[in-house]
């Protein structure tokens, strides 16, 4: 038997690399089927082949049902018998999340299942020398990618870990609607009230910027936007209608924004309302839909609180500059450490790894980051180091030190991205808090920042003791 060649995977892989060379030295290469199955909405396709590559079933189709994979069973167990082998091994393409039922499945039968990314598959189809794509050769590449050790095995996640992605990665999304619905609001107001968010001035013959209000989307903004759109309707209310609005709905307007707000309606090269009619319709739409999706985020931050304060991951909210929103994502992202042996598999799993290129007695040379990992755990490393290099002292003066070496900022954020999985990983593993030399941090203080209330009990009894008091 060839495993050998799986050994080399495991620094890799960690803990799942080792148990596919287990699988492969304990079963033996000739003992094992390999069924490829190329995932689908509606028909999902399939092939069996022995683990040398001999095709024992052509492609062919079965429905995404429990019919579909009855058939596939039956088929795959007459083959087996046949054929007088042992093991049945499972490669699966992540096709979107078509593929998770299907692992599902595969594993209650005992199968042993090996997921492959589409990336992997492409790369084999290259190396035939083939630039087609068929469902075919996607089977095929499967195999192949199988036989070569470059699936993973573990099990999807589950428990809290799966329920946890679900909500961070909803709240993404949400996020990056909101932003896509904020553009659009600001777009129609540079239609309705040009000078609305900004204008250049000159004072004494030099350039500067002014603005009524530092946040366009806060509350007095918002409700200006909504009911007093147009610089016309600023000039109905004055100065003084301007004064007695903000008393009345508590918008506590400064006087400067007021003055501003009126030499630049005064001044406004805007169309005339009635032109701008269908912008002020579409921009109350914009607000109605900005305010429901600040709600659903709301409301899904509370949600991801409940559930990850009382998850082992927790931990690292003792962590200066990992917020509540940051630390579930990349807890989320990380999954169930068990499957890791050290951090780097991790950091590998993410993709932020540098690539590091060497040839004969040259010194290494140091690339950029492989991306080859998940891109929403790449995403959050960097959003991670981003708020360690402002909100935390220690991170801080590594970010330094790394700029000072030349490195550019995003590279220096993926560097401290790093080191919090590291750092993640040991606590953890070992169910420790972050130990620091900042003599004003304190424990509770820096937990009370960030969950409510009601969660820091829960936290403390969790992680520190069932009878702590942590009022």
């Amino acid at each position: 038997m060839n495993t050998v060649v799986y050994s080399t995977f495991n620094h890799i892989q960690g803990k799942i690399g080792s148990r596919w060379a287990q699988l492969v030295r304990e079963t033996g290469s000739e003992n094992i089927l390999l069924v490829a199955i190329d995932a689908a909405k509606y028909t999902p396709k399939a092939i069996i082949a022995t683990f040398f590559g001999d095709i024992l079933v052509k492609p062919f189709d079965i429905d995404s049902s429990t019919s579909g994979f009855n058939k596939l069973k039956k088929l795959v167990e007459s083959i087996k018998e046949k054929n007088g082998l042992s093991q049945v091994v499972v490669g699966i393409e992540t096709t979107g999340h078509y593929y998770e039922h299907l692992v599902f499945k595969c594993h209650l039968e005992g199968y042993h299942v090996r997921t492959v990314n589409a990336a992997t598959t492409a790369k084999e189809r290259e190396a035939l020398l083939n630039w087609s794509k068929t469902d075919n050769l996607d089977l095929m590449a499967i195999i192949q990618s199988v036989i070569h050790g470059r699936g993973t095995s573990n099990e999807l996640p589950s428990g809290n870990i799966v329920q946890l992605r679900k909500l961070t990665r909803a709240r993404r999304e949400l996020v990056a609607e909101r932003t896509k619905t904020k553009n659009l609001v600001l777009m129609h107001m540079d239609h309705i009230f040009r000078e609305y968010q900004g204008k250049t001035v000159w004072v004494n013959g030099k350039r500067g910027f002014s603005k009524p209000f530092s946040d366009v989307f806060g509350k007095a903004s918002r409700y200006l936007m909504r009911n007093h759109p147009h610089p016309e309707d600023i000039l109905v209310l004055g100065k003084k209608g301007l004064r007695e609005l903000s008393i009345r709905e508590n918008l506590k307007i400064r006087e400067e924004t007021i003055n501003i707000l009126i030499d630049f309606a005064e001044g406004s090269i805007s169309l005339s309302k009635e032109q701008v009619d269908a912008d002020i319709y579409l921009l109350i739409q914009k607000l109605d839909r900005l305010e429901f999706l600040d709600n659903q985020i709301k409301a899904l931050e509370a949600k991801i609180e409940d559930l990850f304060v009382v998850m082992e991951g927790a931990v690292i909210l003792s962590v200066q500059g990992i917020g509540l929103v940051t630390g579930a994502e990349l807890i989320a992202e990380m999954g169930d450490i068990s499957d890791f042996d050290q951090a780097g598999q991790l950091i590998k799993l993410a993709g932020t790894n540098p690539i590091v290129k060497q040839s004969g007695g040259h010194r290494p040379a140091y690339y950029g980051v492989s991306k080859q990992g998940r891109r929403p755990f790449r995403n959050i490393v960097y959003q991670v180091g981003k708020s360690l290099a402002v909100n935390n002292p220690e991170m801080h003066q590594r970010y330094l030190r790394l700029k000072e070496r030349g490195k550019h900022p995003r590279e220096a954020y993926i560097a401290l991205g790093n080191r919090m999985i590291r750092l993640a990983f040991s606590m953890i593993r070992n169910q420790t808090f972050y130990q620091t030399k900042d003599e004003h941090y304190v424990l509770l203080e820096e937990i009370n920042k960030k969950i409510r209330k009601s969660n820091v009990q829960k936290f403390f009894e969790t992680h520190v003791s069932p009878t702590v008091c942590a009022s």
